[in-house]
């Protein structure tokens, strides 16, 4: 979506009349390039600090800029018009939008007055792609058109062959808006002409993204004329899956981290469009299902199947890959496709998004809300209202899920952030949560030998902290600023990680709590080697949710630094504004987890809260639960809101006291007998009222959705 773009424009600008003012103009320069960098990280915080410094400078040397400040104030509007689109992305916010085009037209003048032709061209694409998101697809035709113009003069008109890959990319983008306004023939002569184009450079990701936008193409033509082309569509995706699938993996074992993740957000959108597919191609929805959910945490090449699947299934097994997609209307649908030990997959449309979101829900809020809430009471009505249940169970799915006592399911979108394991309406039959049904192909052993637990609780968050490491994720940091005043000791952590250390009396276990439980610390006893790891502490969640456009890819962003775990001494260097961002901090972010090996690691239980959630994106969660993948990890415990000191305590505490029982060796077997002791605990409160000067005496009882619900179970196979 976003481009590197007016970069080496700006470059050019600086060799001709700035070097008479080049300290200004240098300073300005080393600002934009930084905000630029935010914009491409969606880290629209530290992009608007750097906005601010621009302007300082900006405004207070405007006079020694001389003939070049209309350039650099129009710079300063672009950046601007960036930071303004990121929040009507963000946010769907149409103010935020018309501020965006307001600026980006403000800059747009001086570019056409400076006869700066290529910022020009790539201003236009930027508005064409905004018009696009909010579906102004006309206006997002005119503004595409300009550009492409720019690219036709010099690629035809001038005869420039550097500009082929750009003149066949802008004809694919414009291939696209004209088939939003109803130009199906030109839309299809011109993105013909790009694959044509792409093909004969020996195909390549140019080539791919034509194909894939072809048969979007085809489908916008069938939904509008009711014409039969989604059978051609269906051809152009399945050629599509089967070649740049098989590409992609084998491409796999020579990607970094950062190379999968640009790697991938850079095709990876298909997929919305391709599920609308369903039952028109459900063995290869299935396969792309795997393929995608499995992408960037395997570590290895082979591209699993669903007749592999199938084939590690038993009889009274069923396996269901959620799915998020676009229907018709251009609004999230949620479908599923299902398969049993026997016959081909079937795909099920269940709801819309919006459908799932707005369903009201005790009178006085709507699932949406319940969702997103902090407050754990709501979480009550959320998990015991049937229509929840309905809605995602409904008849159709159980019907197809049949006689299968075991349900193996992978989530997908909004579902990510539900427990919907615990609301199935078949309660004869059991669910076990996965990452990709592709698990089942390799599963582990159910009993693990945990012969080393590497633990962390009872955290001094308000301590001195002189680290000394470096490498440190800056944008966790920033992220985790706005909620120091929000961090408060947990006394219960404390208890929880001693009683699990003295039930285990394992001498090659390790216990971090106090003031020695920093990141620092906890990452060099990490790289000892141990078999499980259980960090009981806070865990933040500060995330966005993703708006969809096919026209142009998205670039990789920092979303796993957007959810943490909050260790010794955050309070210090987050209330610190002169904290070298470089060293550890206190805070450890699905990021940084993400960078290290855990391949041996057979559990991971982050006894914290939210560490389920991450950002939602059009490939599933970035977070905790993405990064323990990436890093390798096998099982985990996670949660998906703030959790009851006391009650998590107890969970988890249940829980290994279970693991230490021989009937109970297997984790899921554990886990359910843990939530079940849990729903029989009470326990006798002390309340003092001081505007009152009263006390009582409370009974509370743990059978609650807010207490027995928040924590899920991962790929304990």
């Amino acid at each position: 979506m976003k481009r590197h773009y007016i970069v080496l424009v700006l470059l050019s600008f600086l060799a001709g009349p700035f070097y008479a003012q080049r300290d200004v103009g240098r300073q300005l320069e080393a600002l934009y390039l930084a905000a630029m960098k935010c914009y491409q990280n969606d880290d629209y915080q530290q992009l608007d600090t750097y906005i601010r410094r621009y302007d300082d400078v900006y405004y207070r040397y405007m006079d020694e800029l001389g003939d070049s400040v209309d350039v650099f104030g129009a710079y300063q509007q672009a950046m601007q018009g960036a930071y303004d689109y990121g929040l009507s992305d963000n946010l769907q916010n149409a103010l935020y939008a018309s501020s965006a085009v307001d600026n980006y037209n403000s800059s747009l003048e001086v570019f056409r007055r400076r006869n700066s032709m290529d910022n020009v061209a790539t201003l236009h694409e930027e508005l064409s792609q905004l018009y696009y998101k909010v579906r102004m697809y006309d206006k997002a035709t005119l503004q595409q058109d300009s550009a492409f113009s720019y690219y036709d003069d010099l690629y035809n008109g001038f005869g420039i062959e550097d500009m082929a890959p750009l003149y066949y990319r802008s004809m694919s983008q414009l291939a696209m808006c004209n088939a939003r306004i109803g130009e199906h023939e030109q839309a299809i002569s011109q993105i013909d002409t790009a694959i044509n184009e792409f093909y004969s450079k020996k195909k390549g990701t140019d080539y791919y993204e034509a194909l894939r936008k072809k048969g979007k193409i085809l489908m916008l033509k069938a939904d509008q004329l009711g014409t039969t082309d989604y059978k051609q569509a269906v051809e152009c995706y399945r050629k599509y899956v089967s070649e740049r699938c098989a590409e992609i993996g084998a491409e796999l074992d020579a990607l970094d981290e950062t190379a999968r993740d640009q790697h991938w957000l850079s095709m990876h959108q298909f997929l919305y469009d391709c599920y609308r597919l369903g039952n028109y191609a459900p063995e290869m929805l299935y396969d792309l299902a795997l393929f995608s959910k499995d992408f960037l945490v395997r570590r290895n090449a082979r591209q699993t199947t669903w007749k592999q699947v199938q084939r590690s299934m038993g009889k009274q097994e069923c396996a269901v890959e959620f799915v998020q997609y676009f229907g018709k209307d251009d609004k999230k649908r949620m479908g599923c496709l299902v398969l049993r030990d026997k016959g081909t997959p079937h795909f099920i449309d269940l709801f819309s998004v919006d459908s799932l979101l707005n369903l009201p829900l005790d009178g006085f809020t709507n699932i949406g809300n319940a969702i997103m809430a902090s407050g754990t009471g709501v979480k009550n009505s959320l998990y015991s209202d049937e229509r929840l249940s309905d809605l995602i169970w409904n008849q159709q799915l159980m019907q197809a899920v049949g006689e299968a006592s075991s349900i193996y399911f992978a989530p997908d979108g909004l579902l990510h952030q539900l427990a919907i394991e615990y609301i199935i309406p078949d309660t004869t039959k059991t669910c076990y949560r996965l990452s990709s049904t592709r698990n089942l192909v390799q599963r582990k052993c159910t009993s693990p030998k945990m012969e080393r637990l590497l633990m962390c609780g009872g955290v001094e968050y308000d301590t001195y902290y002189s680290p000394k490491s470096r490498n440190n994720d800056a944008v966790a940091y920033r992220s985790m600023i706005p909620y120091v005043s929000g961090i408060f000791y947990l006394p219960n952590t404390l208890a929880e990680v001693d009683s699990i250390h003295a039930l285990r009396n394992n001498p090659k276990d390790r216990l971090l709590k106090g003031t020695g439980a920093t990141d620092e610390k906890f990452l060099e006893m990490l790289a000892e080697g141990y078999d499980a790891m259980h960090i009981a502490t806070h865990g933040i969640f500060d995330g966005i949710i993703d708006i969809f456009s096919d026209v142009k890819p998205l670039q990789t962003d920092e979303s796993m630094s957007k959810s943490a775990l909050l260790l010794a001494g955050c309070i210090e260097t987050l209330s610190d504004p002169t904290f070298d961002d470089d060293l550890f901090d206190g805070v450890l972010s699905a990021k940084e987890i993400a960078r290290q090996d855990l391949s041996n690691v057979k559990l991971v239980v982050l006894a914290a809260c939210q560490t389920g959630l991450g950002r939602l994106t059009d490939d599933g969660v970035y977070g905790m639960q993405r990064a323990l993948k990436q890093a390798g990890a096998q099982a985990m415990i996670l949660s998906l809101w703030p959790v009851d000191d006391y009650a998590g305590s107890m969970l988890m505490r249940f829980f290994y006291e279970e693991l230490q029982k021989q009937a109970t060796k297997d984790l899921h077997t554990a886990f359910i007998h843990a939530r079940k002791r849990l729903m029989q605990e009470e326990r006798y409160v002390f309340n003092f009222d001081p505007a009152t000067l009263s006390s009582r005496i409370s009974r509370v009882r743990y059978n609650l959705p807010q207490y027995t619900c928040p924590f899920i179970l991962v790929d304990a196979l």
